[in-house]
Formats: C-alpha cells, sequence, structure tokens
C-alpha cells in the first residue's frame, strides 16, 4: 500500500516526461510536509487545533523520516500553529522529495532517467513506471470530486493536500474544474492541516490568486 506522500508524488508528476508542472514543483514540498504531520496525526503522536501542534508521544519508532520531523516539534519552547511547522518541516527535512523519488524508483512505481541539459548539465526524470496504480489513485480521485463518491480517509486527505496546494485543477479536464474545486472545498473546509498547508503556501508567496 502506498504511502500518502508517494501517493501525492505519483499523481503530481508528468506521467510520461518524468518531471513537475510549475505549479506542482513550486508547492509539492508543501504537500509532503503536511502529510507527514497528517501520518504523525493519525499515529497519535502530535494533537492539532488550529492555533497549536502539540506532542503527544516523541519516543523513537520504526520511521526515521517521521522521527525526523517529530524532534524540532518536541524540542520547541513554544507551541506553534499547524502552518508554522508545515513550512519550518519544508526548511528542515532537506532532500525529502529527492529521497521519496529515489525509493519510489527502487520500488518500481517510477524509472529514475538522467538527461542530458545545457552544456555539462543532467537532471535526473522520475516518468511513472506503474502505471496502473497511478490509474487508480486519479480514478479514485475522481469518483469523489466528479461522481459524488464519499471519500475515505486516506482519499479525503489526499485531496486536501491538492487541493491547498493548488494542483488539484490540473488533474480533471477544463470544464470539471469548477465542480472538482467546489467539492473539494466542501470536502477539507475542516480539515485544520489541508488548510494549514494553503495558509503556508499564502504565507510564502503571498499569491491567493492561486485559489
Amino acid at each position: 500500500m502506498l504511502t500518502l506522500m508517494e501517493e501525492v508524488l505519483l499523481i503530481s508528476l508528468n506521467e510520461e516526461k518524468g518531471n513537475f508542472s510549475f505549479t506542482a514543483s513550486t508547492f509539492i514540498d508543501y504537500c509532503l510536509t503536511g502529510a507527514i504531520l497528517m501520518e504523525l496525526e493519525h499515529l497519535k503522536r502530535i494533537r492539532v487545533d488550529k492555533k497549536t501542534v502539540e506532542v503527544l508521544d516523541a519516543r523513537p519508532f520504526n520511521n526515521r523520516r517521521l522521527e525526523l520531523a517529530l524532534e524540532p516539534m518536541d524540542s520547541s519552547k513554544r507551541h506553534r500553529p499547524p502552518e508554522y511547522w508545515v513550512s519550518k518541516l519544508r526548511s528542515t527535512l532537506k532532500g525529502l522529495r529527492k529521497s521519496l523519488l529515489e525509493e519510489m524508483a527502487d520500488k518500481a512505481l517510477l524509472r529514475e532517467e538522467e538527461q542530458q541539459g545545457f552544456l555539462f548539465f543532467t537532471s535526473t526524470r522520475y516518468p511513472v513506471r506503474d502505471e496502473r496504480a497511478r490509474k487508480d489513485i486519479l480514478d479514485r480521485i475522481h469518483r469523489v470530486l466528479l461522481r459524488g463518491e464519499s471519500p475515505d480517509r486516506k482519499t479525503a486527505k489526499l485531496i486536501g493536500l491538492l487541493y491547498a496546494s493548488g494542483i488539484l485543477p490540473y488533474l480533471v479536464d477544463k470544464g470539471e474544474r469548477k465542480e472538482a474545486k467546489k467539492r473539494a472545498k466542501d470536502i477539507t473546509k475542516d480539515d485544520i492541516l489541508a488548510n494549514a498547508v494553503k495558509k503556508a503556501v499564502q504565507a510564502t508567496y503571498a499569491n491567493p490568486a492561486f485559489y
């Protein structure tokens, strides 16, 4: 079963080119740190409300990435709002996106390809290898947004992250975007962490036009 972070990356990548659109590349890291906070909340390691994130259990466990996210929250002398930690973890967890993409290539979800760029520069791209997995995620999203199905917890969280970061409209046809955004807004209106991602993006880029 894919993690929430893996689903965010798999659905946001250009399937054939293996890169991200400008919007996805700009905001994907906020989705990833938001997904980490959602996972910690689900595991009852943190408690979240609109004003604070409180660490409930900082004991080590079998996930070093989540441990690294938990450490600065546990050592903080002040309770900070969720949007603070969305932004803070984005800068603290260096190389998060890259390490996840490499792991997904190891799992045969993606292909890792080096591409020659300008002069002697090269770039790494990650075309989708497991097309069925990507299609299944996209189908789940479309069934909820365009056919009115009730989302399970994971799909609701995924939609919340994609909506908050402005990536969601690019996953549906242009004529269906208004309906999809309205449905996503209804689903995520009470999701504290999805709204924290949105606030973090807006605070950093001061660009409400994306929303």
